[in-house]
């Protein structure tokens, strides 16, 4: 699965990609292998989308949705070395919002269906800069493997920047704990959707051979 546009109209140019992703698997079906399926996301972020730059980064809730996923999540996060251009919140509780209750759902009900694997890897894609960043808190074994895979063939960074962030309630950090390899891919910058790179870095994905995880309940940082 990809997933675009968590911090929509902020990182509008991942909503681009996904479309253009789309767009380019339309016209040629056959780059997704015959045992595999994949799911795009396009914008997790409605609200966000149709708000341009950093006002947009937030739901119509104000909150930032990937703060909002219950991964060790905390209502007032660490700023420091963090995104803090608006003052956004990580939602009432984990899980608060309508987007991330969605996603979530549907991740799960995947693995309940007949004769369907589940989600096996995951995307999350960003803007801008930072590098690939495994799932799991600490990173699980599966998810870094897949973000070594696709560093390789792009020209995004592993081990990713370290800005001294403490991350909360990620989307990548929740899958991760379903047992399910998850990384966040960040672009070059806030304007070009690296479209050559990630064509690479897509056909790497669905090569990608993830050992199953447990699901676990991740730890503190």
């Amino acid at each position: 699965m990809v997933v675009a546009g968590i911090h929509g109209g902020y990182e509008w140019n991942t909503i681009a990609l996904a479309e253009e992703l789309i767009a380019h698997l339309q016209a040629h079906p056959e780059t997704i292998p015959a045992d595999k399926t994949l799911f795009i996301l396009r914008s997790l972020n409605p609200d966000g989308e149709a708000r341009r730059g950093p006002d947009g980064r937030g739901n119509a809730h104000g909150v930032d949705l990937n703060r909002n996923f219950p991964a060790n999540w905390q209502q007032d996060y660490r700023r420091s070395g963090c995104w803090q251009e608006r003052p956004l919140t990580a939602g009432l509780d984990p899980a608060s919002e309508p987007e991330t209750q969605a996603l979530m759902s549907f991740i799960s009900a995947m693995s309940f269906i007949a004769a369907h694997p589940g989600i096996q890897a995951l995307i999350n894609y960003h803007s801008a800069g930072l590098g690939v960043f495994p799932g799991g808190n600490p990173p699980d074994p599966a998810s870094i493997r897949l973000a070594e895979s696709l560093a390789s063939v792009s020209d995004y960074s592993y081990p990713p920047l370290d800005t001294g962030c403490i991350y909360t309630g990620q989307l990548v950090d929740w899958v991760s704990a379903q047992g399910i390899a998850a990384v966040d891919v960040e672009l070059t910058n806030h304007r070009d959707t690296d479209f050559e790179i990630n064509l690479k870095v897509l056909e790497a994905f669905l090569s990608f051979q993830p050992q199953h995880l447990s699901p676990s309940t991740p730890s503190s940082r």
